[in-house]
């Protein structure tokens, strides 16, 4: 995931979701509350802000549901059949087409505010969200800093009203992030993270257990 914004456009991805060891900047992710109810027109967006990258085997996932997900974004069907919305950035990573405005083409509006059809899809089917949905959109707003490879606070976090600051001296955790945690890297992950943040530990090394 990078900024959309050419001003903000850098090589930083997030590193290979294979790594053994994720270290976490627990003290950052302390300092941030997400409460997500979709966008209202006109808002920052973050299915508008940035690049999403997703791995091969990501990719394929999400190809499996295209039929279900053209069911709230029409505009992914073709003549020939479904629209080809990915574009290879380097061998095994696809960047995510977006409209002219920049929205991410899985991204719909329901109720005057943009939702995701890739988590609408997987709710509807029991499917597990990490089953479907891109695994840098299920950590957002966390992500991972540029050059030293840990997962914290995206930079512009508070550019966007469903991101707040805690208070300072919090130990409790967004169950949001702990519950991405835990599907991103497996279980225990995110429970991990909340107890180091519970103990005053200002970071923590995660082993992937996914």
């Amino acid at each position: 995931m990078r900024s959309n914004d050419p001003e903000h456009r850098h090589p930083n991805r997030q590193p290979p979701h294979q790594r053994g060891i994720v270290e976490v900047d627990v003290e950052t992710l302390l300092l941030i509350d997400n409460r997500c109810n979709g966008c209202a027109r006109g808002e920052r967006c973050c299915c508008s802000s940035y690049e999403v990258c997703v791995t091969t085997a990501e990719m394929k996932r999400i190809i499996r549901v295209l039929p279900e997900a053209a069911k709230y974004c029409p505009h992914l069907l073709t003549g020939q059949g479904y629209d080809n919305v990915f574009e290879q950035e380097e061998p095994g990573l696809f960047s995510i087409d977006t409209t002219e405005d920049g929205l991410c083409l899985f991204a719909y509006w329901a109720n005057h505010r943009t939702q995701c059809s890739l988590h609408t899809v997987a709710m509807n089917l029991g499917l597990p969200l990490e089953d479907v949905k891109p695994k840098v959109c299920l950590l957002w707003p966390m992500h991972f800093s540029e050059g030293d490879e840990v997962l914290s606070m995206i930079t512009d976090a508070f550019q966007f009203k469903c991101n707040s600051r805690n208070a300072r001296g919090t130990h409790c955790l967004n169950p949001g992030f702990v519950e991405a945690i835990e599907r991103v890297y497996g279980e225990g992950c995110g429970t991990q993270v909340q107890q180091a943040g519970e103990n005053g530990d200002r970071r923590t090394l995660l082993v992937i257990r996914r």
